[in-house]
């Protein structure tokens, strides 16, 4: 497998005190690779601040959990807790490494709680016994992720092109260490204090602006039935409409069942046009890339926040933002970008 020529900042999210010889071997293998920053412990009283800022700067974001569940806060949850939360809600692409226990392994109860939560929630998990797996096991898993995730910073690996992408000038090794913790500080001033409220809108999105998605659906024509698959052009402010008509807080099937329904209003006139004898159209379903990806740019604009906090984690919910509900109030598009938006 070849090695990408391109270095990333990487977060990696764990308990304090926890594991030391596995984040060891972690560092040692990303020592050629990555840029790492690490969660600190909660008792510090900025370790909040300091691995939300990590998070928002990061280009990936790996979590370990092994031992121990961490710290608590005075709100009930470890800074590795909040960590996962933060990074979920910034839809960073996630590695997670989970050590396996033996049967006779002592588990606190929220550790065990909060690995049960993750392990439901995560596409791929990896597994280690000791350190001395973690190497194999992030040759396999950090390439896949890469591959899978590709992100639009990073620097060049030094000796390969001396160049940073986005026509950044060419540094050293160790100016691109100072520069990746320029990276993870820049935005301190304009945090705002709730940690899983968007700091200010990233990705602006005109509401006449339309975008493609792909769907499926079934068609029925004459007592037989025809899976289809299309492409339909959507515009922002539909989208917007479809939010705000769904609860005040969704999950992310929410958000899908929301779409579909948007999707299936128009998928019948749609297939009609190639089908004219068709009677009905169901089962309307946007392809999960897209909706990913529309998830994604939501986030990004501020127009959806996650609003999950507590020791047990059943389900993501999500609510539409007062920045997003603004918009449609004022019934006309914008692309401003608020130094500070209201809580909501």
């Amino acid at each position: 497998m070849s090695v990408p020529n391109r270095r990333y900042h990487i977060h990696v999210i764990c308990a304090d005190n926890d594991q030391l010889l596995v984040l060891d071997s972690v560092a040692v293998f990303f020592q050629a690779r990555a840029f790492l920053t690490y969660d600190v412990s909660s008792k510090l009283p900025k370790a909040s601040l300091y691995g939300r800022q990590c998070i928002d700067a990061c280009d990936y974001a790996l979590m370990i959990i092994g031992d121990s569940y961490g710290t608590a806060q005075n709100t009930g949850v470890s800074q590795m807790h909040l960590s996962y939360l933060n990074a979920k809600a910034k839809l960073k692409p996630l590695l997670i490494l989970v050590k396996k226990h033996h049967s006779d392994a002592i588990i606190s109860r929220q550790l065990n709680e909060f690995t049960s939560t993750v392990i439901k929630k995560a596409d791929k998990i990896y597994y280690y016994e000791t350190e001395n797996d973690i190497e194999s096991l992030l040759v396999q898993a950090y390439y896949k992720m890469v591959a899978n995730h590709e992100v639009s910073d990073g620097w060049v690996r030094v000796g390969d092109e001396a160049l940073m992408k986005s026509n950044k000038p060419a540094v050293s090794e160790e100016a691109a260490n100072i520069l990746s913790a320029s990276k993870v500080t820049k935005q301190a001033d304009s945090v705002v204090p709730n940690h899983l409220m968007a700091d200010s809108v990233s990705k602006p999105i005109v509401l006449t602006e339309t975008f493609e998605i792909q769907y499926k659906a079934q068609a029925y024509e004459g007592g037989n039935l025809t899976d289809v698959t299309r492409s339909m052009l959507l515009t922002w402010q539909e989208v917007l409409i479809a939010l705000i008509k769904i609860p005040a807080t969704f999950s992310s099937y929410g958000l899908q069942s929301a779409i579909n329904r948007l999707v299936a209003t128009r998928a019948e006139p749609d297939i009609k046009r190639e089908m004219p004898n068709v009677h009905a159209v169901s089962r309307c379903q946007i392809s999960q890339d897209d909706l990913n990806q529309l998830q994604r740019q939501l986030v990004a604009a501020n127009w959806i926040q996650l609003t999950t906090y507590g020791t047990r984690v059943t389900q993501e919910l999500w609510k539409l933002t007062f920045y997003a509900k603004g918009l449609l109030v004022d019934k006309k598009p914008t692309t401003e970008n608020p130094r500070h938006l209201p809580l909501t």
